[in-house]
């Protein structure tokens, strides 16, 4: 027994739903939607269940292929405008739904013979390449796929594949989503649906609701025998197929919009199946669409945008970011330009009684020699004859200006005169002196005549 299938909340804008496929028996599932409600499945059988596909965006129109080359876009199930191409009436609509001509899609049954969904994705891609319908590269091959029915130990699949070489005209990057137009139609819950769309029948296979199958008929012009003897050799053909055991049609549902009663009554007469005509074909109000069956250059250029997006954001955020930094450093700045006039201001106040100040300690300075014990010229002398040597040196001349010593002299040879700087520079009394003393004058009785001066440590440092 299959599953309760979830009520799409597309028709209603209010987003879209997502669940991943599952099996096993579990009951009493829930899937939540984007805008927060819930949907709840009673149970969950060992035949599978149909997907319902997260879009980035609500559905708020539809746009399926009309009976000759042109578009028909629907709100709802109500048409709403009419066009040539795609473009015409969607490339400036968002949250459109696109439904993919039969002849640009293909849709196929497959058993694999495997109940891991995991496996799925890469045995539908193996199948797409066996019928030759894979584009050059992986990347280029656009599928999507639906569980149809769980048995033992195989799976049923419905392979949706775009054509690589897709209508560039089916390409619009703000579209809601894209999905075989066969499923945005007014379908039978099980059975096949015959339309005529882009001038071409299209055989369609439903079950509870999922597409089984397409197939672009040959036949065309009216709705008559040609047709229906056509649909039951497909059919013929379709019972040798394993994975549509138990799938195939009971009943044949045609939309026949202006057909007479005479090709109705020879198609009726033709056709192995019970035969239901539906006057006009409508678009479903309840459409889904698959985000993996987007072309990829809608893709490629969604993802430019995205980026180009990301890319606006960054730049904004920089930019106010620089805007914010040099606003703090002007106001930094005016700041600093106050605290430095309120400093001048201030420095120009206390000026005067800086150099006031700084006059006076020079002044002090200058008579510090008279009140300093260590500084009196009797003393000083003193401590200059305490280090002559017992004999060889004589001080001729001695002098003092302010703290500063000279004291010239003749000692018996330069090394007498070298001795005595010796002596000065070590005494514990003259340590706050430095000491120089040019080389030594040698006179003719080989004496040499000296001159020391002496000058305070700091004294190139005071003001």
């Amino acid at each position: 027994m299959r599953e309760k299938h979830l009520a799409d909340s597309r028709a209603s804008g209010q987003g879209n739903c997502h669940r991943q496929d599952a099996s096993g028996s579990a009951k009493g599932r829930s899937v939540r939607c984007a805008d927060g409600a819930t949907w709840a499945e009673t149970s969950v059988g060992q035949r599978g269940f149909s997907r319902v596909i997260i879009t980035g965006m609500p559905i708020l129109a539809t746009a399926l292929p009309a009976e000759g080359r042109g578009w028909i876009l629907y709100s709802g199930a109500k048409e709403v405008a009419r066009g040539k191409t795609l473009h015409e009436i969607a490339a400036r609509k968002t949250g459109v739904a696109i439904g993919v001509p039969a002849h640009e899609v293909t849709t196929f049954a497959v058993t694999l013979p495997t109940t891991n969904p995991v496996l799925f994705a890469d045995m539908a891609h193996a199948q797409i390449e066996k019928r030759g319908l894979a584009g050059a590269t992986e990347a280029d091959t656009v599928f999507d796929w639906e569980v149809i029915d769980r048995r033992e130990k195989t799976t049923v699949l419905a392979i949706h594949a775009l054509r690589p070489d897709l209508d560039e005209d089916l390409v619009l990057t703000r579209a809601a989503g894209y999905t075989p137009s066969a499923l945005l139609r007014e379908s039978p819950g099980s059975g096949c649906l015959v339309w005529r769309e882009h001038q071409r029948f299209v055989l369609a296979l439903f079950h509870e609701g999922q597409l089984v199958l397409t197939q672009v008929l040959t036949t065309g012009g009216e709705v008559g025998s040609a047709l229906a003897g056509e649909i039951n050799l497909t059919l013929m053909a379709l019972e040798a197929d394993e994975a549509l055991e138990g799938l195939l049609p009971e009943l044949c549902s045609v939309v026949s919009p202006g057909a007479s009663r005479d090709e109705c009554a020879a198609f009726e007469k033709t056709s192995r199946l019970p035969v239901e005509w539906i006057a006009e074909g409508r678009a479903t109000s309840r459409p889904r669409v698959s985000e993996r069956l987007v072309p990829r250059a809608v893709s490629a250029a969604r993802a430019g945008r995205r980026n180009w997006r990301r890319g606006l954001v960054a730049g904004a955020v920089l930019f106010f970011l620089y805007f914010a930094i040099a606003l703090w450093v002007v106001k930094s700045d005016r700041a600093t330009e106050r605290e430095i006039a309120s400093l001048e201001k201030r420095i120009a106040i206390i000026e005067p009684d800086v150099e006031q100040v700084q006059r006076s300690a020079q002044r002090w300075r200058a008579l510090e020699p008279a009140f300093e014990l260590d500084a009196f010229p009797v003393v000083q002398l003193s401590r200059i004859t305490a280090a002559l040597p017992g004999s060889g040196v004589v001080v001729r001349e001695y002098r003092t200006g302010g703290r500063e010593i000279r004291v010239r002299g003749q000692a018996r040879d330069v090394q007498f005169a070298n001795r005595l700087l010796e002596d000065l520079e070590a005494m514990e009394e003259f340590e706050g002196y430095e000491w120089n003393m040019p080389n030594p004058r040698v006179e003719g009785n080989n004496t040499a005549t000296f001159e020391l001066e002496g000058k305070p440590v700091n004294a190139g440092t005071d003001n």
